[in-house]
């Protein structure tokens, strides 16, 4: 699917309501930007990360943090 849209004044976009019904995004959940080489842009349903090592496996949030569980035996070493 492809659906051409202007950025606003201040460089925003909205992404249209039948591309959100058919990904099924709903109102407030949070997406990541990823910029690839080719110059486009990538928008995808975040997922939590090791802020660290960049992890995806069993991560935990501290503070706002997300870290995985070898970084945080790591950092407890370190502490």
């Amino acid at each position: 699917m492809t659906t051409s849209k202007r950025l606003t004044s201040k460089s925003g976009i909205t992404i249209p309501k039948d591309v959100r019904l058919s990904l099924g995004w709903q109102p407030g959940m949070s997406v990541d930007l990823v910029t690839t080489e080719e110059g486009a842009l990538l928008i995808r349903p975040h997922v939590n990360h090791c802020r660290f090592c960049g992890g995806v496996e069993n991560i935990r949030k501290y503070k706002d943090v997300c870290v995985c569980p070898d970084c945080a035996a790591k950092m407890k070493e370190a502490v």
